[in-house]
């Protein structure tokens, strides 16, 4: 998932359609996320023979899981505070262009916030702390169906994801690690149309192979496993009106040397303008 950050197409097409109605209502936009990692760090063994120049030192890898538990835990001792019971990792949606999400740790529900974790901290430039999501633009392939009032979308989605873990305390970087891969992404939506309102269900599920290396705890680390989330919305939103007392497009053609004058008069698009007001001619100078 890119700073510029993933979201699913179904969501993206109920926004661009509703663009326009300040009623339309989001709601459960939080996708929870997973994490099951296992870190691999050098060990120094020091219990080997003994010989002429003392013990041999015999490398070995030492392994450890990371979960979406450890970094809770982590982040919890790193930003000096405690998250409440059955706290959550999740991504939700940011203000800004659509796409833009952040980490952040949810309460046990996953609908309510409790702290933006990839804005984090940043104490004097010597105390910072964040683990930030980004992701590529997508590939989708998708296919709708529509049936009455009835409009059904599913598919997959495509694109790299990209995390990073980051840990200073009192200038000194305890952790600094990068994972990365990429993520696939099947998504379900249903969206329903009345006389006066408009209603969409929607859920999605993702998982994403990555693997990735930096200092974690103080030690070089390489990573690898798998992240993945799910997510349900539902968005809610009065129909447009479309109006019915707009007259006819009229276009005069108005002959002025080097210069066309049209004169148009049109439907505008829904929410521009009262129904009952049309508004004046559109003047378009055509050189």
């Amino acid at each position: 998932m890119k700073s510029n950050k993933l979201t699913f197409a179904a969501i993206v097409t109920a926004f661009a359609l509703w663009a326009s109605n300040a009623q339309a209502q989001l709601l459960n936009r939080f996708e929870t996320l997973n994490f099951s990692l296992v870190a691999m760090q050098q060990e120094i063994d020091d219990s080997g023979p003994s010989g002429p120049y003392g013990n041999v030192l015999l490398p070995n890898i030492e392994t450890s899981k990371i979960t979406s538990k450890n970094l809770l835990k982590y982040l919890a001792t790193a930003l000096n505070t405690n998250w409440p019971a059955g706290a959550q990792l999740a991504l939700d949606q940011i203000e800004g262009p659509i796409g833009i999400r952040d980490i952040f740790v949810v309460d046990k529900t996953g609908t309510n916030t409790v702290f933006d974790v990839s804005t984090g901290i940043n104490v004097g430039d010597t105390n910072v702390v964040y683990f930030s999501y980004d992701s590529d633009r997508v590939v989708v392939s998708s296919k709708s169906v529509t049936k009455a009032l009835l409009r059904v979308t599913a598919g997959t989605e495509f694109g790299k994801i990209f995390f990073h873990l980051f840990d200073e305390q009192n200038g000194i970087i305890k952790t600094d690690l990068y994972f990365e891969g990429l993520s696939t992404i099947e998504f379900h939506s249903s969206m329903a149309s009345t006389t006066n309102k408009i209603a969409e269900h929607g859920t999605a599920s993702e998982q994403a192979p990555v693997t990735g290396d930096g200092t974690f705890n103080d030690e070089w680390t390489v990573v690898k496993g798998k992240v993945t989330g799910s997510e349900k919305w539902e968005l809610y939103g009065a129909r447009p009106i479309m109006p019915t007392n707009w007259p006819p497009i009229i276009i005069t053609n108005i002959i002025i040397p080097h210069t066309n004058i049209f004169i148009i008069t049109n439907r505008p698009p829904p929410g521009f303008h009262p129904p009952t007001n049309p508004p004046p001619p559109i003047r378009i100078l055509n050189p």
